[in-house]
């Protein structure tokens, strides 16, 4: 079953894009799970050894980020400045 992580945090464009995501994902596909995930307060996600920033699988720059893990592997991602974007939403959790 394909997952989403979504890492979002108290940041202006993670305000900006919570509501547009859950507005896709309660519209969309009955088989995603969403996982949110917090990176802390800024200092704490501004720390170049963050544990989203190093970590070999996530390699995080920006929140929010949308990420389709399936099968154990990442299939897709959105960055902080397009996790925002229906049409982008849609195609991350369409696969394509």
């Amino acid at each position: 079953m394909p997952c989403l992580d979504i890492l979002l945090s108290s940041l202006q464009d993670c305000v900006r894009a919570e509501p547009v995501i859950y507005k896709k994902l309660e519209t969309g596909a009955d088989d995603v799970a969403l996982l949110r995930a917090f990176v802390g307060d800024r200092p704490t996600w501004r720390n170049p050894q963050h544990p989203w920033r190093v970590d070999s699988r996530f390699k995080l720059t920006g929140v929010p980020t949308l990420i389709r893990w399936e099968n154990d592997t990442i299939q897709g991602r959105l960055e902080d400045h397009e996790a925002h974007l229906e049409n982008k939403i849609d195609a991350l959790v369409a696969g394509k």
